[in-house]
C-alpha cells in the first residue's frame, strides 16, 4: 500500500495533479449533460437515419462545410453515447492545460504555476459552448482549441532544442489535423508555424525538418477550407438568413466590424476573463511605475468593464446614460461604414473598442519590457486577431460568444504569463498585494465554476 501512495505521488508531482484535478472538475460538469438540443439534435438525427457517415460528410462537403473531420467525430461520438462525449470532452480540456503549462511555464516552476492555471483556466465561461449544442460546439471550439496547442508543443521543443520522442511525433500531426480542419485554429496554426519556421532559420541557420512537415500539413488544410464548395453555399445562406446587407460591406468595414463586435460583447456578457486580465495589468503597472501617463493607460481597460459591464446596476443608477452609451457600443450591426461616416458618434465605438484593445497591447509590453521575445504580446495579438477576423463571417453576431473563447485562453496565457513575471518580485509590499491578487483570481475562479455548474443543473432536464 505505501508503495502504491508512493507512486501515485510520484505520478502527481511537478504539477500533474492538477492536471489531473482539471480532468476531475470538467468531468462534474459535462456528467450532468446530456447533448441533445440544437445541433445536437439534428447531427442525433442524422446519425438514426442510417445515413452512413462518409456519404454523410460528403454531401456535407458540397453543401455546407469544410469541417468533415469535426461533423464526423461529432457523429461518431454520438452514434457511440453521451458518456463517449464526456469523457473525451474532460480529456481535452486536461489536454488543454497540459499543453499551456508545457508551453508557457518552466518545467521547474510547474508545481507551483500549474495550480494558478487551474484556477485561471475556471475563469472561462464554459456555458458558452452550448450555443449550438454541448456536443456540437466543444467539438468545433474546445477540442480544436486544445488540438492547436497541443500541435504548437513541436515548437517550444525545437525552439528550446528539446528532443520530440519518436512516439510523439504522429501525435502531435494529428492533432495540428484536427485542429486545422477549424477555421480559425487552421489560422492560428498557420500563422505561428510559419513564423516560427522564419525565426528559427534567422536564429540557428537551419530547420528542423518536422517544422517544414507541420507547416506544409497545415497550408494544406487552409487551402482544403478555401476551395471547399460547401463553405461557400453556407456563406450565401448564412448572409441572406442572418446579415443581409454583409455583402456590402469593404474590406476596411470587416475589420471594424471585428473590433467593435469583439468589444461589444465583452461589455454585454460582462467578460470575467478580459476583467480579470484589466485587473491584473493594473495592479503589476501601478505597483511598478509612478508615472501618471503609465498608470492611466493601465487602468482604462478595467475602468471600462467595470463602468460599462460589472457595475452597471449602480452605473445606470447614478449615470443613466453611461447605460445609454452601453446599449449603444453592443449594439449588434456595423458601426462605421463610408455612408454613415459623416456623423462622429458613429466612429465612438470604433474608437473606444480600439482604444481599450491597444492600452492592453501598451500595458503588456511594459510589463515585459521589450519587444523581442515578447511571447506575451504575440499570443495576446495572435487571440484578439483570432476574433476579429469573424468580422469577415456573417455569422459575426450569432457566433459571437462561443467563437470568442480563442480570444479568452489567450488572455488567460497572458494573465499566466504575468502572474509569473509578478511572483519575481521580491520587494515585501509587493509580495502581500501578489498574495491578495491571489486570492482574487482563485475566487473569481472559483465562483465561475459554481455559477456553470448551477446553470447546467438548472437548463438540464
Amino acid at each position: 500500500m505505501k508503495k502504491f501512495l508512493e507512486k501515485i505521488k510520484s505520478i502527481l508531482k511537478n504539477g500533474r495533479g492538477a492536471i489531473l484535478a482539471l480532468f476531475i472538475l470538467e468531468l462534474c460538469l459535462t456528467f450532468f449533460i446530456t447533448p441533445n438540443r440544437y445541433d445536437d439534435e439534428w447531427f442525433l438525427a442524422q446519425v438514426a437515419s442510417g445515413t452512413s457517415i462518409l456519404s454523410f460528410a460528403a454531401s456535407r462537403y458540397t453543401s455546407w462545410t469544410s469541417r468533415l473531420l469535426l461533423e464526423i467525430a461529432e457523429c461518431i461520438v454520438l452514434k457511440t453515447s453521451k458518456y463517449l462525449w464526456i469523457l473525451i470532452e474532460s480529456l481535452m480540456f486536461a489536454l488543454l492545460g497540459y499543453s499551456i503549462s508545457r508551453i508557457f511555464i518552466k518545467k521547474e516552476e510547474r508545481a507551483q504555476n500549474n495550480i494558478m492555471l487551474v484556477f485561471m483556466m475556471l475563469l472561462y465561461p464554459f456555458n458558452a459552448m452550448n450555443g449550438s449544442g454541448w456536443a456540437t460546439t466543444t467539438i468545433v471550439y474546445m477540442w480544436p482549441l486544445a488540438t492547436c496547442l497541443f500541435a504548437l508543443i513541436p515548437i517550444r521543443k525545437i525552439w528550446d532544442g528539446e528532443k520530440i520522442k519518436i512516439w510523439e511525433y504522429p501525435l502531435y500531426t494529428i492533432s495540428l489535423i484536427y485542429a486545422g480542419n477549424q477555421e480559425q485554429t487552421a489560422a492560428i496554426l498557420c500563422g505561428s508555424y510559419i513564423l516560427f519556421t522564419l525565426l528559427m532559420i534567422i536564429k540557428n541557420k537551419k530547420i528542423h525538418p518536422y517544422m517544414i512537415i507541420q507547416s506544409l500539413v497545415i497550408i494544406a488544410s487552409l487551402i482544403f477550407i478555401l476551395t471547399c464548395p460547401g463553405n461557400y453555399v453556407r456563406k450565401s445562406e448564412e448572409t441572406l438568413n442572418l446579415f443581409q446587407d454583409f455583402g456590402m460591406l469593404t474590406f476596411l468595414d470587416k475589420i471594424s466590424l471585428g473590433i467593435t463586435s469583439t468589444m461589444g460583447i465583452i461589455i454585454k456578457k460582462r467578460n470575467l476573463v478580459y476583467t480579470t486580465l484589466s485587473l491584473l495589468v493594473a495592479i503589476y503597472l501601478w505597483t511598478t511605475y509612478k508615472e501618471k501617463t503609465i498608470r492611466v493607460v493601465s487602468i482604462i481597460p478595467f475602468l471600462s468593464i467595470c463602468l460599462l459591464g460589472i457595475t452597471t446596476s449602480v452605473t445606470n443608477t447614478l449615470f443613466p446614460y453611461f447605460g445609454s452609451f452601453r446599449e449603444f457600443i453592443t449594439e449588434e450591426r456595423i458601426m462605421l461604414t463610408a455612408a454613415n461616416s459623416n456623423n462622429l458618434a458613429n466612429a465612438v465605438p470604433l474608437i473606444f473598442a480600439s482604444a481599450n484593445f491597444i492600452c492592453l497591447g501598451v500595458s503588456i509590453l511594459l510589463i515585459f519590457k521589450n519587444l523581442k521575445n515578447n511571447i506575451a504580446i504575440l499570443v495576446y495579438l495572435v487571440g484578439l486577431a483570432s476574433k476579429i477576423i469573424i468580422g469577415f463571417s456573417p455569422t459575426v453576431f450569432s457566433s459571437a460568444e462561443r467563437s470568442t473563447i480563442f480570444f479568452e485562453f489567450a488572455m488567460i496565457i497572458v494573465i499566466l504569463l504575468i502572474w509569473q513575471e509578478f511572483t519575481k518580485k521580491t520587494d515585501k509590499n509587493d509580495k502581500k498585494i501578489l498574495k491578495r491578487t491571489e486570492i482574487v483570481i482563485k475566487t473569481f475562479g472559483i465562483l465561475q465554476y459554481l455559477n456553470i455548474l448551477i446553470c447546467i443543473l438548472l437548463t438540464q432536464k
